[in-house]
């Protein structure tokens, strides 16, 4: 399975975002951007979102589309 980045930002952000994909059927990863930088244990540390290729679509249209009108 091809995983493909969806979003990058701090990690409690991420953990979140994985949650709220994961509860609409997308199985989300969340990776760090640079493993050897920063404390695990560090919320604020940055990382990112990567969701299945097949999944991406579904992914942007629930985060992103219904705020494009907001902008």
């Amino acid at each position: 399975m091809a995983l493909t980045h969806f979003f990058t930002g701090p990690w409690i952000k991420c953990e979140l975002l994985q949650s709220w994909l994961e509860k609409h059927g997308i199985e989300a990863t969340v990776e760090p951007v640079d493993p050897a930088v920063g404390d695990p244990d560090d919320l604020d540390r940055e990382v990112r979102v990567l969701v299945p290729e097949a999944d991406f679509p579904k992914a942007h249209a629930l985060f992103f589309t219904e705020r494009e009108g907001e902008l």
